[in-house]
């Protein structure tokens, strides 16, 4: 049957960054841009002829506007049909873009302006359609003049005034039609990114510059979705009940979570009422993804000065987490990737000694500031300072290396500089793959029983534990964690995720799971369990500093951004404890069992 239906627009969830590198590698995620977006193919035909489409990489990020829109929508009585949206082309389309002039319906269909970069026309599909797989279909017909431009087309589907998306698809000039009919695909593979049930999704396609200025306009003849079967979106586990009342209840250590504030618009936990919930109910601290970083904390990145700091969405962040009576565990103080290094501190030309009192300033004026808030109990002083070699040794590439006299001395220095700042906050060296018990952990060892013998202040060690299903052994992460608990120190799991699929690790892609079957989930679950209990097992309790997700639900995870052309565009990672939907999965059962101290099984 065929009916008409008014469609309304959706919320895209932005993924926290986190640190790393082949374990756990780090990608900037911002207001303007979460992850790093993959291309994909998209098929075309001019006329009658189909011809495969080139990847691109664009990623700009599109502004929009709201009206209500309307579309067919048709499906067969068997169930199992795919459901087809087929958008009504004499009404319910917009102008989309800065500077577009609207639309103009004719006899031929929905006509736009190709008048500049991100122009285009969109409609809406409502709130609570699954478009995880969905395939968009338009067929198009571009002018001569925009022909000779060298303009390039770009389907796409986006949230409302949200810039992550989906914008792997991308026709080139040369696969255009000259004033001829083109078809344009484009999959959709955000997954979890385009079916909550808070917002709605505006789909469509833009123009995208060539070698020339853009003119000439774009007719859109006709727009179809063709949603998947309700059995392909394979990660959701919303029906599943894992019976945990809440995690934070069944231990004596913190039990966290990383979240996203400006940095992450559809998952800003001070925002987002889902995200909310799930951590409210089930965590008793929180971690800033992004904004407690240094290219936050310096958003002008030109000046050491008090009026180059930005505290404002640090301290909304700090300030909710203290009323919902979470505490913070900081991060970080330190980091080394390029783009989070303010540019005063990357070109200072000052000596050795200069920098380090630079390097006080620095975290003095960020430690003080935040403990007038009574809510901080730890920071990442220093974050990957090591090289994953063998031997391993300091990043001696770092600016921060490099301006301290081409030496390490800045980390402890760091730790000083925090230390007389706070004197109660615990302050962490935080570092991924240390849990491999492999050369990094031997020189993370070096580092920290050396500062415990110099008294250098250092309270423990951050594992971040960017895990794959299969690997590290259990082994290595508690012989890992056993070795820094031995030397008196703190230890904490602080950006704990399992990854199913990995591209360095479990043998991927030849044993690439494509699929997150009821098998793999329960797998999962026992990973989460045995990880968490060998924590208790060899952390003593007075030195247990808590462990930390890095995310709330699978369609926020860092990860398929990561490694996205390595996964080509596909969201195959699903590490953490709840679905794309916020639904829960057997992980969250797994954790549970861990800290009741039920035997870890994959049933």
């Amino acid at each position: 049957m065929r009916v008409q239906k008014v469609i309304p627009i959706l919320a895209v969830s932005l993924a926290l960054t986190a640190c790393g590198g082949s374990g756990g590698g780090g990608s900037k995620t911002s207001s303007s841009k979460a992850m790093t977006s993959t291309s994909k193919a998209i098929s075309s035909s001019v006329g009658s002829d189909s011809n495969p489409i080139p990847s691109s990489s664009s990623q700009e990020s599109i502004s929009s506007s709201s009206t209500s829109s309307t579309a067919e929508t048709s499906s067969s009585s068997n169930s199992s049909s795919a459901m087809v949206i087929v958008a009504d082309m004499s009404s319910g389309w917009r102008g989309n873009g800065t500077g577009n002039t609207g639309v103009t319906y004719t006899i031929d269909g929905v006509v736009f302006d190709a008048l500049a970069d991100n122009i285009g026309a969109v409609f809406d599909v409502p709130k609570g359609t699954v478009l995880e797989k969905a395939v968009i279909e338009l067929i198009v017909n571009a002018s001569s003049d925009f022909k000779t431009s060298g303009g390039n087309l770009q389907p796409f589907a986006q949230a409302l005034d949200e810039s992550a998306a989906e914008w792997g698809c991308w026709a080139p000039n040369g696969t255009i039609g000259n004033a001829t009919d083109t078809t344009l695909t484009c999959k959709i593979l955000e997954e979890g990114r385009l079916n909550q049930s808070v917002a709605d999704t505006k789909v469509g396609v833009q123009v995208k510059p060539g070698a020339n200025p853009l003119a000439g306009t774009i007719t859109i003849k006709s727009a179809k979705i063709t949603l998947a079967p309700a059995s392909s979106s394979s990660s959701s586990y919303s029906s599943y009940n894992a019976n945990v009342a809440s995690l934070k209840d069944l231990a004596d250590f913190p039990i966290g979570v990383a979240v996203g504030n400006t940095d992450s618009p559809s998952t800003n936990i001070l925002t987002n009422t889902q995200e909310q919930a799930i951590v409210e109910k089930h965590f008793s601290q929180m971690t800033a993804g992004n904004i407690m970083k240094m290219s936050y904390m310096h958003p002008n990145n030109d000046t050491g000065t008090v009026a180059d700091y930005h505290f404002e969405d640090a301290d909304a962040f700090v300030a909710y987490a203290k009323l919902k009576n979470m505490s913070v565990h900081a991060h970080t103080l330190f980091w080394h990737a390029d783009y989070q290094v303010p540019t005063f501190m990357k070109n200072f030309a000052g000596t050795p000694e200069e920098f380090l009192a630079l390097v006080d300033t620095h975290v003095t004026t960020l430690v003080d500031h935040f403990e007038a808030s009574n809510n901080i109990a730890s920071w990442d002083v220093v974050n990957e300072a090591l090289t994953d070699d063998n031997p391993s040794n300091y990043r001696t590439n770092s600016p921060f290396y490099v301006k301290s006299g081409n030496s390490p001395v800045f980390i402890e220095r760091a730790f000083q500089a925090a230390r007389a700042a706070d004197a109660n906050v615990d302050l962490y060296y935080n570092d991924y793959n240390i849990e491999n018990n492999d050369a990094k952990t031997v020189k993370m060892m070096e580092m920290v029983t050396d500062f415990k013998n110099r008294n250098v202040p250092i309270t423990g060690v951050g594992f971040q534990m960017h895990v794959c299903l299969r690997w590290p052994s259990i082994a290595s992460i508690s012989a890992a964690m056993k070795g820094v608990a031995d030397l008196g120190l703190k230890v904490k799991i602080s950006e704990l995720d399992v990854a199913v699929n990995q591209p360095y690790c479990d043998n991927y892609p030849v044993n690439k799971i494509s699929e997150f079957t009821p098998a793999i989930a329960l797998e999962q679950k026992k990973r989460y369990c045995d990880i968490v209990a060998a924590y208790k097992a060899v952390v003593p309790p007075a030195q247990r500093g808590g462990v930390t997700v890095w995310g709330t639900t699978d369609a926020g995870t860092w990860l398929d951004g990561l490694y996205a052309s390595q996964y080509e565009g596909e969201k195959i990672s699903w590490p953490l404890l709840f679905d794309s939907r916020y639904g829960d999965k057997p992980a969250l059962r797994g954790f549970a069992d861990a800290l009741q101290d039920i035997t870890c099984t994959n049933l």
